[in-house]
C-alpha cells in the first residue's frame, strides 16, 4: 500500500516538477543507466542525468497519469509504483509475466491506491492440439492477446481474455481509462471497453466491444493516441509523411460520444493542453491557471534520424511548430511526459467541448459595413488607382471589394507583365470560420479570405487540401468524399464517393480543370507484397461518371512509387519512385508501365515516404525534387528527353519553386519580386502580434541553406500552393 517519502534531499532537477510540464527520459535497453530529465519548453535546460537511490536496480514499465512510475525489480519481480510528485510509494504484487510480453499500462482513476493497474499484454498462444487437420503447425508462434491487471493489496494479478471477439488485442494496442473504464483498441482499428472500477472481490469485464474507429482523412494515419480529460475520452490521429524517418503534416482530434458509443469531430478542446507521445499522455484541463496556452496539443515524435521532435498544434488556427529537442539517441529509449497532479488543477468554470472552434474578428476581404464607410469610400479614385500598381494581387482583391467606386478600379497591364500570376500558400481553417487563408509569398502578408461557397464546411469529417492545379484544389473529406473546388472563382464539383480504401493512395491528380469534359481524376497507388502478386490500384474519374472506375494491374517490378501527385505530361500521368525511375499510366487504355529510362537517381530500395519525392513540368521539361525530412540539402535534377537520363541542376536560370507536403510547382521568377535560386516551403517564417503570417520560409538552392532556420518554424497544417486562375486575373485586369 501507500508509504510515506523517503528522507532525502531532493535532486535539483527535481524541483522544477509540480511548476512545469517536464520529460523524462529511460534507457531501456540500460535499465541500470540513470535517467535524464529536461524541459522541452526551454532550450537553456540541458538534459541533465537524474540521480535517485529508489531507482537503482530497477526498470521503469510506464509513467502513469503523468506522476506515478510503476517500477520493477528486475531480480525480485518486486512492483512498486512511485509519485515524482510526493515521491509517496504504493506496492504492488509482484510481477512475474515477461517484461517483452508487456505493452501500454493505465491506471483506471487518477486517485490511487484506489485503482485498477492494467497491461495490455501477449502470451503464448494455448492450444491443445499439436497441429492443425493439414498437418500444419504455422500458427504455433502466435501470440494470445489479453489485458493483466490488479489492485493494490491484491497477492496476485489476473487475466482478462476476450474469447467471444474476433478482434484481437496485442501489446501494442492503445489503451486509456476514464472514470472507471479501460478503452482498448483491437488489432482490427475497433474498440473495447473494459469496466475496471472494481473492488478486491470484483473481476474485470468487457461492457462493449466493436466500438468503431472514427474516420480518416489520408491514408492510414500514422501515429494515433487516446487522451482521458475530466471524463472524457478523445482520439488524436497524427498524419506523418513516411513511417521510420517521417515528420508531421496534419492532425484531426475526436471525442467519444459514449451515450452511443460514436466518435463525433472536436475543433477545440477549449481551455485544454494535451501531451502526447508514443510512451504515454497526459492532459491539462486548466492550461491558462497554469499558464500554458490553451486549446494546444504537444506530441513528442520519434521517428526522426535527426533526433526527437516537439511539436506544437495551436487548435484555434491550425498552426503548427517543430523544434528539435535531442538528438539521435538509442531506439530502446522511452520518453515520458512528467505533468503532475499538483500541477493538473481544476477549473473553477466548466470546461467547454466544442466540435466547432471559437469566431474571432479576423480581416476578411468583404468587410463590415461600417468598416467601408468614410474616409475610405471618400477617397478619389485617382488617388487610390495610383497606389494600385504597388500593391500585390491579393491587396488589389481586397481593394475592390471596399466600396462600389473601387470595384471598377483595375490594374495597369504593365503591373501584369511585371508581377504574373505567382502560387499562394492555401490552407482550411476550422469549418466554423467559414475562411480560408492564403500567404502571399511576394509582399509576405497573410490573408483571410472569406469561403465563396467553393468550400463546403463539414461537422462530421475533416478536409484535407490534396492537390491543385489551375486554380483548382481537390479536397478530401473524411475517408469517402472528394470534391474540387476553385476559391478563387466560387465554383465547386462533387465527385462520387470513393470505394472502400480509396484513400489509400500515393498519389492524385487531374489532367485538366475538373469543369472540362475531357479531365481525368487520377488516384494511384503501388502494392508490394514479399512473395506474393504486386499489385498497382488505379482509380480514374471522369465528368459525368457516378462512380470511380478501379482498376488493378499487375506489376512485379520493384518500382516503389513516392508520397508524390502524378503529373499529366503529353497525355500520360507520370509517377515518381523512391529512387528516381519513372512509371507512366495511360487513362486511354488503362495501362501501366515502368520505364527502362531514365536510370534511378539513388541506390538500395528507399521506403515509400523516407523523404519528399516530387515531380513537377516546367515548359515541358520534367524536374524531380528529393527533400529530406531534416535540415539536410535538397537535390534537384532536369530530364534530358533526347538521352533520356537525369541531370543534376546546379543553379536556376531565373525560376523559383514552391513545395508543399504533396505538390511541387515551378514558376519564372517575377522582377523585383524573389531572388534566384529560392525553394520555398510550406512554413512560416514569422507571425505577426495578430498570429497573421508576415514573413516566408525558403531553402537557398545556392547557399544550400534554409531561411531563416528549419526548426523553430511556424506553418499551418493542411496547406498548399495554390495558382491562381490566369483567365480570372486577365478578368480582373480588363475590369
Amino acid at each position: 500500500m501507500a508509504s510515506t517519502a523517503e528522507n532525502f534531499p531532493l535532486p535539483l532537477e527535481l524541483r522544477h516538477i509540480g511548476s512545469k510540464p517536464l520529460v523524462l527520459r529511460f534507457n531501456r535497453g540500460n535499465p541500470e543507466e540513470p535517467p535524464t530529465i529536461l524541459d522541452p519548453f526551454d532550450s537553456d535546460l540541458r538534459e541533465s542525468r537524474l540521480q535517485m537511490e529508489t531507482l537503482d536496480g530497477k526498470q521503469c514499465l510506464a509513467c502513469l497519469q503523468g506522476e506515478w512510475l510503476l517500477l520493477l525489480d528486475k531480480g525480485t519481480k518486486e512492483c512498486v509504483m512511485m509519485s515524482l510528485a510526493s515521491f509517496s510509494k504504493i506496492s504492488l504484487p509482484p510481477l512475474l509475466a515477461p517484461v517483452e510480453k508487456l505493452g501500454s499500462c493505465v491506471l483506471s482513476s487518477s486517485t490511487p491506491p484506489d485503482c485498477t493497474v492494467m497491461f495490455a499484454a501477449t502470451e503464448e498462444k494455448q492450444d491443445d492440439s499439436e497441429s492443425d487437420e493439414d498437418g500444419s503447425d504455422e500458427d504455433d508462434d502466435e501470440d494470445t492477446g489479453y489485458m493483466l491487471y490488479c489492485r493494490p493489496g491484491d497477492k496476485d494479478w489476473w487475466g482478462l481474455y476476450d474469447d467471444e471477439n474476433d478482434h484481437a488485442i496485442d501489446k501494442n494496442s492503445i489503451t486509456m481509462a476514464s472514470q472507471g473504464t479501460v478503452y482498448v483498441r483491437t488489432d482490427r482499428r475497433t474498440f473495447i471497453a473494459i469496466d475496471a472500477s472494481l473492488s478486491s472481490s470484483d473481476e474485470a469485464t468487457i461492457e462493449r466491444r466493436g466500438i468503431p474507429h472514427p474516420t480518416r482523412m489520408r491514408w492510414a494515419c500514422n501515429e494515433e493516441y487516446l487522451v482521458e480529460s475530466d471524463g472524457d475520452v478523445f482520439l488524436l490521429q497524427f498524419y506523418t509523411h513516411g513511417f521510420r524517418n517521417s515528420e508531421v503534416v496534419d492532425m484531426d482530434i475526436h471525442r467519444l460520444d459514449t451515450s452511443v458509443y460514436a466518435w463525433k469531430k472536436v475543433e477545440s478542446i477549449g481551455d485544454r493542453t494535451f501531451f502526447v507521445g508514443d510512451d504515454n499522455c497526459v492532459a491539462l484541463s486548466s492550461a491558462s491557471r497554469a499558464e500554458l496556452r490553451p486549446d494546444s496539443v504537444h506530441l513528442l515524435h520519434k521517428d526522426c534520424r535527426d533526433g526527437i521532435r516537439l511539436y506544437t498544434i495551436q487548435l484555434d488556427d491550425r498552426k503548427m511548430s517543430c523544434n528539435l529537442l535531442l538528438l539521435p539517441t538509442s531506439s530502446d529509449d522511452i520518453y515520458y511526459w512528467v505533468v503532475p497532479s499538483s500541477f493538473k488543477k481544476e477549473s473553477k468554470q466548466p470546461l467547454a467541448i466544442s466540435s466547432k472552434a471559437n469566431n474571432k474578428n479576423k480581416h476578411n476581404f468583404v468587410e463590415d459595413l461600417d468598416q467601408v464607410v468614410a474616409p475610405w469610400a471618400s477617397l478619389p479614385v485617382d488617388v487610390v488607382e495610383g497606389l494600385v500598381s504597388r500593391i500585390s494581387f491579393t491587396d488589389y482583391l481586397n481593394v475592390r471589394e471596399v466600396c462600389k467606386g473601387w470595384n471598377c478600379i483595375s490594374k495597369p497591364i504593365a503591373y501584369a507583365e511585371r508581377y504574373p500570376t505567382y502560387p499562394l500558400l492555401m490552407s482550411i481553417c476550422p469549418s466554423s470560420k467559414g475562411v480560408f487563408k492564403l500567404f502571399d509569398p511576394v509582399i509576405q502578408k497573410e490573408y483571410t479570405v472569406k469561403n465563396n461557397g467553393s468550400l463546403v464546411p463539414s461537422d462530421d469529417y475533416f478536409q484535407m487540401l490534396v492537390f491543385a492545379k489551375h486554380g483548382w484544389v481537390l479536397v478530401m473529406g473524411g475517408d469517402k468524399h472528394i470534391y474540387a473546388a476553385n476559391p478563387f472563382t466560387g465554383e465547386r464539383i462533387d465527385l462520387p464517393e470513393r470505394p472502400q480504401n480509396g484513400n489509400q493512395f500515393d498519389g492524385i491528380s487531374f489532367s485538366s480543370a475538373p469543369n472540362s469534359p475531357d479531365c481525368t481524376v487520377c488516384c494511384i497507388h503501388k502494392l508490394r507484397n514479399s512473395g506474393r502478386t504486386d499489385l498497382l490500384h488505379v482509380l480514374t474519374w471522369h465528368p459525368g461518371d457516378e462512380h470511380w472506375t478501379k482498376e488493378d494491374i499487375g506489376d512485379e517490378t520493384q518500382f516503389r512509387t513516392a508520397y508524390s501527385n502524378p503529373v499529366f505530361y503529353h497525355g500520360e500521368f507520370y509517377c515518381l519512385g523512391t529512387r528516381g525511375n519513372l512509371g507512366v499510366f495511360n487513362p486511354d487504355n488503362m495501362i501501366w508501365r515502368v520505364l527502362d529510362k531514365p536510370e534511378p537517381i539513388l541506390d538500395g530500395d528507399p521506403m515509400t515516404g523516407e523523404q519528399h519525392c516530387q515531380l513537377l513540368e516546367f515548359k515541358d521539361d520534367l524536374f524531380a525534387i528529393f527533400r529530406p525530412h531534416d535540415r539536410g540539402p535538397i537535390a534537384l535534377y532536369r530530364l534530358d528527353k533526347v538521352r533520356m537520363v537525369w541531370t543534376v541542376v546546379e543553379k536556376f536560370e531565373g525560376e523559383v519553386i514552391f513545395v508543399d507536403n504533396w505538390n511541387a510547382i515551378m514558376t519564372s521568377s517575377p522582377r523585383d519580386a524573389f531572388g534566384n535560386n529560392r525553394i520555398y516551403m510550406p512554413k512560416l517564417g514569422g507571425c505577426n502580434k495578430a498570429g497573421e503570417a508576415d514573413k516566408g520560409a525558403f531553402y537557398d538552392f545556392q547557399s544550400r541553406k534554409y531561411h531563416p532556420n528549419y526548426y523553430g518554424l511556424t506553418e499551418r497544417m493542411n496547406s498548399i500552393w495554390v495558382e491562381p486562375n490566369s483567365s480570372y486575373w486577365e478578368i480582373l485586369i480588363s475590369n
